[in-house]
């Protein structure tokens, strides 16, 4: 299929995956591929789509609050809330249960680049007259707010984010899968992962020495002499994305499809905090529609729950 795909991230570049003929238009450089959060998958489908090996693993999930590891109430779960998403929304801080989840590669965004080779046009940023000028169909993963202002499209929501920094640390002879939920108000830090032996601290505001000392005995980790940062202070635009009105939200990947020709692929185009295990079905499904010439409430994107 002659199609384009707007945006390297994750999304773009597993959705290219599903069309070998597909051109990647990326605005950035390779050298800032940037994904740096946590990469835990429900399923295997990613992998066997791409072919890139990941790890089967149980992960174990703790509260710490208050110097000590806690079990959720609706206190904490409202705390947790507010600081991550700015309102009273349930999450998945209320369930501790062990889980099983597939572990990408730490490089998996730069391993698929690779893979997609010189299908990826690096530094080039999709403007508003080459988007219209563009051949149809066009699978975007653009957020949405930026592209209906591309095309123009008025609208009154309030697309509310923000962004989020990343630091990473290499854990000293450790191979476990954890995370641990902050939610303190005190604490810039809402969620701090150890992947095998890779820290993995988000939050929203700065770190002080005090805090990471306090994430370090939350994990049971001696000190600074088991750890050594790798990276600290990366940031990612729209780390948390807010819920918007959901008939516009719907209204809008449909009139962006059905007018213009653009197919929405990714929890930022379509303004939705689903898995990037969904994206692989999701572009699946676009793919069928694309082949069969029509669309469909059939995507992960139009589902409740």
């Amino acid at each position: 299929m002659n199609v384009a795909i707007i945006g390297a991230g994750l999304s773009g570049l597993i959705g290219a995956t599903q069309f070998p003929g597909a051109t990647v238009l990326e605005a950035n450089g390779p050298e800032q591929l940037s994904h740096k959060a946590v990469l835990r998958f429900r399923t295997d489908t990613v992998s066997r789509l791409t072919g890139i090996p990941f790890r089967k693993v149980t992960v174990r999930k703790s509260i710490w609050h208050m110097g000590e590891h806690v079990s959720p109430n609706i206190q904490l779960a409202n705390m947790y809330s507010i600081k991550t998403n700015g309102g009273y929304l349930d999450r998945s801080i209320w369930n501790l249960e062990p889980v099983e989840r597939y572990i990408a590669p730490e490089n998996l965004q730069h391993q698929l680049a690779e893979m997609i080779g010189p299908r990826i046009k690096w530094n080039a940023p999709v403007d508003r007259m080459q988007l219209i000028k563009m051949e149809r169909p066009v699978i975007s993963t653009l957020p949405m707010p930026l592209l209906l202002n591309l095309l123009d499209l008025a609208h009154d929501q309030d697309f509310k984010y923000s962004s989020i920094e990343v630091d990473r640390w290499r854990v000293m002879e450790c191979d476990v899968y954890q995370t641990i939920y902050f939610p303190s108000p005190m604490f810039s830090t809402y969620r701090a992962s150890i992947t095998g032996n890779l820290l993995i601290i988000e939050r929203r505001g700065e770190l002080s020495q005090t805090e990471f000392l306090e994430v370090l005995k939350a994990f049971g980790i001696r000190g600074n002499m088991d750890v050594e940062l790798i990276q600290s202070g990366h940031s990612q635009r729209f780390g948390k994305i807010a819920p918007i009105n959901e008939e516009f939200r719907r209204n809008s990947i449909f009139t962006l499809t059905h007018e213009h020709g653009l197919y929405s692929l990714g929890r930022f185009a379509v303004w939705r905090n689903i898995l990037l295990d969904d994206v692989a079905s999701d572009a699946a499904v676009i793919k069928r529609l694309i082949a069969g010439g029509k669309y469909s409430a059939s995507l992960h994107h139009y589902q409740k729950g």
